[in-house]
């Protein structure tokens, strides 16, 4: 249980790092639309967990930074859109490429899913 909790407080850390830092370097990598995220600081907050915990199934128990990327804008009816991001995670050395599809769920809430990993 105490790794989780560590994991938690690292996720926690990485969203406000996202908030505080710009997004990306001015050249976007291929097959990218633009830097950020569309996500709001909760399904941010809430999406963090799993990355983290995707991160340290990879072999990296200390992400230090994220930069998020969308991949596919949001199509569909409001309350049910669906859109794809990339999440680079730094940390350990190294770079963590996360492809998350986020889909709404109602006007007020969202879910995610990462991708098997590459």
């Amino acid at each position: 249980m105490n790794r989780i909790k560590t994991l938690w407080v690292i996720g926690l850390l990485l969203v406000q790092s996202v908030w505080l830092s710009p997004a990306g370097a001015n050249e976007l990598p291929a097959g990218v639309l633009r830097a950020g995220t569309l996500a709001n600081q909760k399904l941010v907050r809430d999406t963090m967990v799993g990355v983290v915990v995707q991160v340290s199934l990879r072999g990296c128990d200390k992400p230090t930074a994220f930069r998020p990327y969308v991949l596919a804008m949001p199509t569909g009816p409001v309350g049910s859109r669906h859109w794809v991001e990339e999440w680079v995670v730094s940390g350990c050395n190294r770079e963590y490429p996360l492809t998350i599809d986020f889909s709404e769920d109602g006007l007020d809430a969202a879910n995610w899913a990462i991708r098997p990993g590459r």
